[in-house]
């Protein structure tokens, strides 16, 4: 970032890091037949919703209409199959084909409930897990669907916590994070204004609702914080995301490992924290696992972490910078934002920089996902 002393990747390791191509990619044309590795939400110049696309060549498209705006995109492993769940406070999910470019069907939230915004596969892709909070005291739920059912609920349990918002799979376990709070405020769910509970981080066993550890935000001037977003690691670890209510404060922690059953904070020595301005929106692990990247649509950065030490690697700037997601090749990440960016970071031990950069007709939503290429068959 200019000016932080965080962008030290050199020309030459930038480079090294996508074998020897580095990318001024300007205002591009949405290609038809373009085969997408990435999805998101986003806007069309008209302004209306819809799914976006890109491939692996960084070309953008359009996908599927949706009818209201959509928060997070949950592929089925198999890339066959994805659900794009709605920002809250709505309560429809679209059911899309694995390219993103047709809506197959919609299921909404159960009764009096409303969604996270995100969701997540299990059981090979058979069933969908999704996070919703009872609208009337913001008590979170797990609710468990039958895909091939249509996505007809099957079950629910608890999720440990108050206003839960993403969910991902460990392997045996999901971990759920509860933000206990809504920093922006939320019409939908006017009791997390209130809520007195505080932030935590829940392993839960899905085939039996048993809470198996809830690592739990305390005391130390962190009560204002809400865990947001979630990234496993390839061994099943988890990172997480916060955002703070207290808006001016700037020296506390917004992204940790879960370790022992306890958050361990990343960038004890506050050299990136500062500059995310209280806000997490995005985050993610590269191929290797090695790397973590975390975005801030409003400091307009996006930094990166080693996982083994926990240390800021770098950052790069980029305004209102928020979707997130692992770039094909290992130490790498593709990000976007709101005013159309589509970007390439790669990141080495000594730094990370932007080592491509398109600008687009779509605007990006908060959050992306990598697709699996399909098992067999078509999408």
């Amino acid at each position: 970032m200019a000016g932080s002393g965080h962008d030290r990747v050199t020309r030459r390791a930038a480079l090294g890091l996508l074998g020897g191509s580095v990318a001024a990619l300007g205002l591009g044309e949405a290609h038809a037949d373009l085969v997408p590795e990435i999805l998101g939400a986003a806007q069309d110049a008209s302004g209306n919703f819809r799914i976006g696309l890109i491939d692996a060549a960084f070309g953008e498209a359009e996908g599927a209409p949706a009818p209201l705006r959509l928060h997070a995109l949950c592929p089925r492993s198999d890339g066959r199959e994805c659900v794009a769940v709605a920002r809250r406070p709505g309560d429809l999910a679209l059911v899309l084909d694995g390219a993103g470019s047709r809506v197959r069907a919609t299921f909404r939230a159960s009764e009096g409930r409303r969604f996270s915004g995100h969701g997540v596969y299990r059981d090979d892709g058979r069933t969908f897990l999704s996070t919703e909070i009872d609208v009337a005291t913001g008590d979170g739920v797990i609710v468990i669907r039958d895909v091939a059912g249509g996505y007809a609920v099957r079950g629910e349990f608890r999720s440990a916590g108050v206003g839960p918002h993403e969910l991902v799979s460990t392997g045996r376990l999901i971990a759920v994070a509860n933000g206990a709070k809504e920093p922006k405020g939320d019409p939908g769910i006017a009791a997390l204004d209130g809520a007195r509970a505080l932030s935590n981080l829940a392993l839960i066993d899905p085939v039996t609702g048993v809470v198996e550890n809830v690592a739990e935000l305390g005391g130390g001037g962190l009560e204002t914080l809400s865990l947001r977003h979630l990234a496993t690691l390839p061994e099943g670890g988890v990172l997480v995301a916060a955002q703070d209510r207290e808006a001016s404060v700037r020296d506390r922690p917004l992204v940790a490992r879960l370790d022992g059953g306890r958050l361990r904070p990343f960038d004890e020595a506050l050299e990136a924290t500062p500059l995310f301005a209280g806000y997490v929106g995005s985050l993610a692990v590269d191929r290797s696992g090695r790397f973590a990247a975390a975005s801030s649509p409003k400091g307009g950065v996006v930094a990166a972490f080693d996982v083994v030490t926990g240390k800021v690697i770098g950052s790069v700037a980029a305004p209102d910078v928020c979707g997130l997601a692992p770039a094909r090749e290992p130490a790498g990440f593709v990000a976007t934002s709101g005013l159309g960016d589509v970007l390439r970071i790669a990141v080495d031990v000594d730094g990370c920089a932007i080592v491509a950069r398109r600008a687009g007709a779509l605007r990006w939503d908060n959050h992306l996902a990598a697709l699996a290429p399909p098992t067999s068959g078509e999408r």
